[in-house]
């Protein structure tokens, strides 16, 4: 339990942070024992493995154009900070699922596509209003390849010129946000759909991480993030489902670069893993598993409350595998380091309109939860990402 003077200091700490390059900074130093972790763990495996990097590093490096210079002065304050290898590095931040891929083993990676992820959007009239919870409620479970080398932590960052702040569960060391919500009340959240096209350069291709991050730091409402993401060409886009809720409003937004649509889904209980529903999409049985079987879960309930998400986050049936929505190795995968394998890292829900988040590190079904507030003092075991370490060990 952190004492009151090191809350203190830390909400004076992020209170006088006036740069993007200054935020990832300080970052960068309360996260570098959980980074420089990774990236020994990652180095190794690679040097025994051989493992060319150089194909990684172009696509990573042309990727990098498209940043905002707000993200990508972010970026290389946060590089300069970290004792580690600055190509492997490069790699963990910009293609670490292609990383992934090249050190999985034979037989290693039961399913390449899609990539994890199984989210629920609850809104007006199934939001239990006799709950604690006053509007739309957003449940993320974030798969993730990489076998423990993605570690976890609560990420704050302040309001910094005229950009809101934002308070999120990601990756310790990296700049993208796949979840979160900002200082207003929005949230923004999405699952990954193997949907983008041949004819867009990696320099002008949008990557969801940097959508989302955009989004949060731009926008007060779902209504203004819709404008924000409609200012660009679709095609620029890469595919996935977007979940946005503020205090009132809530919709899920199937993005599809290839056919250039954005669908609509604003039903009161929104549920997507990694194929699109509405849009034509590569269906794996994996995914369409996991989306019937919350839909199953929470069909269950004329209300739901975070209890209901908690426990559909929880959820083993067809499993406890690939194929269940709290995503566990496959036994055939448990040695030596199946990097292809997704589990799921985190869990988070999240309330549209309060800033504030309520986490859970690793599997779901196997830690607490912890919530916490825009603002206020987080732990700083989950700060640092050594919660995550210590599940580890």
């Amino acid at each position: 339990m952190d004492e009151p003077a090191d809350r203190a200091a830390t909400a004076d700490a992020i209170a006088g942070i006036d740069t993007f390059a200054e935020q990832a900074r300080r970052r960068a130093r309360i996260e570098r024992e959980a980074v420089e972790w990774a990236i020994d763990e990652l180095e190794t495996l690679v040097d025994e493995r051989n493992v060319d990097l150089e194909g990684l590093l172009e696509y990573g490096r042309r990727s990098r154009e498209s940043l905002p210079n707000r993200h990508r002065r972010a970026f290389e304050a946060m590089a300069d900070e970290f004792a580690v290898d600055d190509e492997l590095y490069e790699a963990y931040v910009f293609a670490f699922s292609e990383l992934c891929e090249e050190l999985a083993e034979d037989g290693s990676c039961s399913e390449k596509n899609p990539k994890g992820c199984t989210n629920a959007l609850v809104s007006d009239p199934m939001v239990d209003i006799d709950g604690d919870a006053d509007g739309p409620l957003v449940l993320k479970n974030r798969d993730i390849a990489g076998r423990g080398v993605r570690p976890k932590s609560i990420v704050e960052q302040p309001p910094i010129d005229d950009y809101h702040g934002f308070l999120t569960i990601d990756t310790c060391g990296t700049i993208s946000i796949f979840k979160g919500v900002n200082d207003r009340g929005l949230v923004a959240a999405n699952t990954y759909i193997d949907s983008e096209r041949d004819d867009v350069d990696p320099e002008e291709q949008l990557r969801n991480g940097t959508v989302i991050r955009i989004l949060l730091e731009e926008c007060a409402s779902v209504g203004e993030a819709r404008t924000a993401l409609e200012s660009y060409p679709v095609r620029r886009l890469m595919g996935q489902t977007l979940f946005l809720a503020d205090g009132t409003d809530a919709v899920l937004l199937e993005i599809d670069p290839v056919e250039e649509r954005i669908d609509v889904d604003d039903e009161p209980v929104v549920i997507r893993t990694n194929h699109f529903v509405n849009a034509h999409s590569t269906e794996t049985e994996s995914s369409t598993l996991r989306r019937d079987r919350a839909i199953d879960v929470l069909e269950e309930s004329d209300r739901l409350d975070r209890e209901d998400l908690w426990a559909l986050a929880r959820d083993h049936e067809n499993g406890p595998g690939d194929d269940s929505i709290c995503r566990h190795p496959e036994p055939e995968t448990e040695q030596p380091h199946a990097f292809g394998q997704l589990t799921t890292a985190s869990a988070a829900v999240f309330e549209g309109g309060s800033p504030t988040v309520e986490v859970a590190i690793g599997n779901p079904c196997e830690g607490g939860r912890t919530r916490c507030g825009f603002g206020e003092a987080v732990p700083t075991d989950l700060r640092t990402g050594k919660r995550w370490l210590e599940r580890l060990h």
